[in-house]
């Protein structure tokens, strides 16, 4: 893979236990995670993963696609936790990058989605593919609608709305996790007989499919690009209200 562009599944298993040994290192327990633990990560001078981790990118797609594989990845992990079908009805909490994404992956599969956010500009890159949006005060007058809510906000009261918009019977997707502790109404959750499932990253190769198809938009969540000189400045400006993707190019 000498001079290839490549992208990598961040999670680094041990290799010998029954979790690795099965195919899915992403849970073993004393796993390196890319940049987040035990790993240096890509604002490091060099990185490292093993040979396996690692997919070729297709020429079809870009250097500014490309970078949207792990997140898309993330979103695509959803379907692997839970069924999605054009006869499901499914609601997207949040619409920031992850559920931007998660919406687009999830419409791919003919489900009717809606995307609830807060955001015009950021809810438009949902309309211009043909998904629903709304803001949560308008969706407060779904109640009980979907079998498919996935909480991608980070968002406490967020998941107050996820269940009122969930049928009896219905799934809960975790995305995010959740700043600082947050009360759950279990009354609710026993008597609806609601699932509630976490999900956390994905596999590449389904990502760098949808990319090489045109599948998925992710241009527009591209808000801005700078040269690696300008670095702290990119990332200044990534973390301001507002601002989806910063790319930096050596």
């Amino acid at each position: 893979m000498v001079g290839q562009r490549v992208v990598g599944e961040i999670n680094v298993g041990c290799g010998e236990c029954e979790l690795c040994r099965t195919g899915d290192p992403r849970h073993c327990s004393k796993r390196t995670v890319l940049g987040i633990v035990g790993r240096d990560g890509a604002h490091a001078e060099f990185l490292r993963l093993p040979l396996m981790n690692l997919l070729p990118v297709p020429e079809k797609i870009a250097d500014e696609h490309a970078v949207f594989a792990e997140p898309l990845a993330a979103a695509c992990g959803i379907m692997e936790r839970t069924p999605v079908t054009k006869d499901k009805k499914v609601a997207v909490i949040g619409d920031g990058k992850l559920g931007l994404l998660c919406a687009q992956a999830m419409a791919l599969t003919g489900a009717p989605v809606l995307l609830i956010g807060h955001h015009p500009e950021k809810m438009r890159i949902a309309e211009r593919r043909g998904i629903e949006t709304a803001t949560a005060k308008n969706a407060a007058g779904k109640r009980h609608e979907f079998d498919v809510v996935v909480e991608a906000s980070g968002s406490a009261s967020a998941f107050d709305t996820a269940v009122c918009l969930l049928r009896p019977r219905g799934v809960l997707v975790l995305k995010s996790t959740f700043h600082g502790t947050s009360e759950i109404n279990a009354a609710t959750i026993v008597v609806n007989e609601i699932s509630i499932i976490g999900s956390r990253c994905g596999r590449l190769a389904p990502a760098l499919d949808l990319l090489k198809k045109g599948a998925i938009d992710v241009d527009s969540l591209i808000s801005e690009e700078y040269p690696l000189r300008d670095g702290l400045l990119a990332m200044e400006r990534g973390a301001k209200k507002g601002i989806l993707k910063v790319l930096l190019r050596p």
